[in-house]
Parts: structure tokens; C-alpha cells; sequence
């Protein structure tokens, strides 16, 4: 069982800016990385089966089973081909990849093809893929040693509207290899996602917990979340304060009180930091509970409070 940490950020900026951030601390925009790891999951799926093949004769040394033979020049398979491209070079899900995904996935008619219409002999193919992997790609919920194939390969085909709550992926990209590869070692030297996303984000869930925040006024924002174990990297850190243009100044502390700190980071660059108290004389408080505290709560008015 994880060790939380708690993480409170006081950010100033823009109100623009911060009505944007807001809804990325509430999870209300389409997490579009999402969109592109479950098209990259039908591709790989469909060239373990033999569905669709690169023109020319290519491996997969991680997974070799996912190329076999080579098939005529025709678009789907050229689109397949450019996307094993994109696995084999491990590219990170930004913006551009993104769309490069969608486009060679509808150019690939993979979009179109229900279960019904995968062929008889790539179906057992496909079924013990998704069988092994399905915590991996769909997560503890609705897990059985027998899913339900159909459903699983048309689930693959309907993308998530809303993201996590302080989604971290949305504001570093994860690498396409990685999220297929998933906490498994189905992709031989590739690293897990539970490995890429402490490197990267310094958090095995890269998303917040238990989130709350609260709008002080136009031009602040207050957000509190738990992380397990430690709190975000600096880089992801410094990456949220570029990417929505704002000062954030970082508190964190874990129950035990070994660990506690205080960074500050002004549009990307890291400007500020400490141990312990250091600067929390000064920072506004957010209060959750009424007693004994009311009194210096209500002295700072919200204009608004989510959690």
C-alpha cells in the first residue's frame, strides 16, 4: 500500500491561463495520448495477427511475432508500415505523433473493422494477446481469466472523453512502445511504464490523488493532491508552470515527516527552494474543515472550491 504525500501548489498567473489549468486539475479535457495508445494497441494487435503487414521485410526485435511477412503495397499496409515505424524509434505522444497515429490508423481501416469482421484465423491470435495483457491495456476493472474478446476489441475503438484529475501525461508525453509494453515485459528491452513514469515523473501514477483545489480570486489558483511515496519531479514541475505560463510554488510533506520541501518554479525555470517551513510563513492557507480554523479561513474568500 502506498505512503501519500501531500502536495499543495499556490499558482499565480493569467486568468486565461488558469481557467485552462483548471480544467486540467479537474480532468475535464480529452486526454488525446489516450486516443493514440489504444489505435496503436488495434495496429500492433493486428499485425501480431497478420491482419495488416509492413511492403517490405522488417523486424521487431522487442516483439517479432508482430511482423510476419510482407504483404502488397496497398494503403492499409502502408500505413502499418509507417506506424511500426513510429514503435520501432519509440516516439514520445506528443502533439504531432498524435496525430500522425489517427491518420495512419483510418488510413489503415482498422477503424471500421468490428469483431465480427476480424478474420477467423487472427481471432485466437488477438484473444490470448488481449487475455495476457488486459490489466495492462483496460485496467482491474471487469477482469476475468475469460474476457469477453468482442467486447475488449471494440472497446479499443471508443476513446475516453475526460482524463484523470492532474493528468501528468498530458503535460509530458509518455514514449508509444512504453504504454503497449504496459507493467509487463511483453516488449523485451523496453522499460515498463511503472519504470518510465518514475524516471520521468517521478511517480509510478503519474496523476493526482484525492484532488482538491480552490479560486481565490481571478489570477490564483490553489491545488492540494496526494502523489504516492514522493512528489512529482522538478521537471514535471517546471514543465507545469511553462506550459500554463504561471508561477507555482510547491509544498510537499509525507506523514512520516522524513520527507518535506518547498520549490518554487516562474514560467519553467526553477527559481526557489527549501526544507521544511521555509516559506510557509507567508503562503496563504487552504482550509477544508471549520473549527478551530474558521476564523482565518474566512478571511480569505473563495470565489470557488472543487474537489
Amino acid at each position: 500500500m502506498a505512503e501519500w504525500c501531500t502536495n499543495q501548489l499556490e499558482i499565480t498567473g493569467k486568468s486565461v491561463c488558469l481557467d485552462v489549468m483548471q480544467q486540467w486539475v479537474c480532468g475535464e479535457e480529452v486526454p488525446r495520448y489516450r486516443q493514440a495508445v489504444l489505435q496503436s494497441l488495434r495496429l500492433f494487435l493486428a499485425g501480431c495477427a497478420g491482419i495488416l503487414k509492413p511492403t517490405k521485410p522488417q523486424t521487431y526485435t522487442p516483439y517479432p511475432a508482430l511482423v510476419r511477412g510482407t504483404a502488397a503495397p496497398t494503403a492499409q499496409h502502408l500505413a502499418f508500415e509507417q506506424w511500426l515505424l513510429l514503435l520501432q524509434n519509440n516516439v514520445p505522444l506528443n502533439t504531432d505523433n498524435i496525430k500522425r497515429i489517427d491518420n495512419l490508423y483510418r488510413q489503415s481501416g482498422l477503424s471500421l473493422m468490428s469483431w465480427d469482421k476480424v478474420p477467423e484465423a487472427a481471432r485466437d491470435i488477438i484473444a490470448r494477446l488481449l487475455t495476457r495483457q488486459y490489466t495492462d491495456w483496460f485496467g482491474m476493472v471487469g477482469w476475468s481469466d475469460t474476457p469477453d474478446i468482442g467486447a475488449c476489441w471494440d472497446k479499443l475503438n471508443a476513446y475516453p472523453q475526460a482524463a484523470q484529475p492532474c493528468d501528468m501525461l498530458m503535460i509530458m508525453s509518455t514514449n508509444l512502445a512504453t504504454e503497449i509494453n504496459g507493467s509487463s515485459t511483453l516488449l523485451k528491452g523496453i522499460a515498463t511504464t511503472a519504470q518510465f513514469y518514475d524516471e520521468q515523473y517521478g511517480m509510478e501514477w503519474p496523476f493526482g490523488h484525492h484532488v482538491r483545489w480552490e479560486r481565490r480570486n481571478v489570477s490564483s489558483l490553489t491545488v492540494r493532491f496526494d502523489s504516492p511515496w514522493a512528489p512529482p519531479s522538478a521537471e514535471l514541475m517546471g514543465e507545469l508552470s511553462a506550459m500554463f505560463d504561471c508561477e507555482i510554488r510547491h509544498w510537499y510533506s509525507e506523514a512520516s515527516g522524513q520527507l518535506k520541501g518547498y520549490d518554487c518554479y516562474d514560467q519553467g525555470e526553477h527559481v526557489d527552494s527549501g526544507h521544511g517551513q521555509s516559506g510557509r510563513e507567508n503562503r496563504p492557507a487552504l482550509y477544508l474543515v471549520t473549527g478551530e480554523q474558521a476564523e482565518t479561513a474566512l478571511a480569505l474568500p473563495a470565489i470557488a472550491v472543487g474537489q
